[in-house]
């Protein structure tokens, strides 16, 4: 019966250990796969990464919008800033900062309101005119 056994036993032990072999290398190659979809991704995503960088330096770079801004922008919300604060604030005392007259006022509004919704929907509009722009030249 012992002779039996050991006769049997390399088999069955080699059947056994062929298995987890198996299973170990489906486990290898499901690993290795996935490594290099999450590689392709971090490409993609780097590459993303990269040209929005780009678009944000091009128009980052436009020296006429920071000119705009200092000579126009900045008075406007000044002088706005402190004819709210002399309306809202009477208890400190009124600065008697006169608003500005008609038709004025609706510039000056329509400049300081620039910063709040022009600008971020120009940042957007810039983008992809920068991305179509790039797709152009190839």
């Amino acid at each position: 019966m012992w002779s039996l056994l050991l006769s049997v036993l390399p088999g069955l032990a080699g059947a056994v250990l062929k298995h987890f072999e198996a299973k170990a290398d489906r486990e290898l190659q499901g690993f290795t796969s996935a490594t290099g979809a999450d590689l392709e991704a971090f490409k993609a995503y780097m590459a993303a990464q990269i040209e929005l960088n780009r678009m944000k330096l091009a128009q980052n770079s436009w020296w006429g919008a920071k000119l705009i801004i200092l000579t126009t922008g900045i008075p406007a919300s000044l002088h706005f800033a402190a004819v709210f604060l002399d309306t809202l604030v009477p208890p400190f005392g009124s600065w008697g900062v006169p608003r500005l007259p008609a038709p004025y006022d609706t510039y000056q509004w329509a400049i300081v309101q620039s910063f709040f919704l022009v600008m971020p929907v120009q940042t957007g509009i810039n983008a992809v005119a920068q991305w179509l722009n790039r797709g152009r030249g190839r």
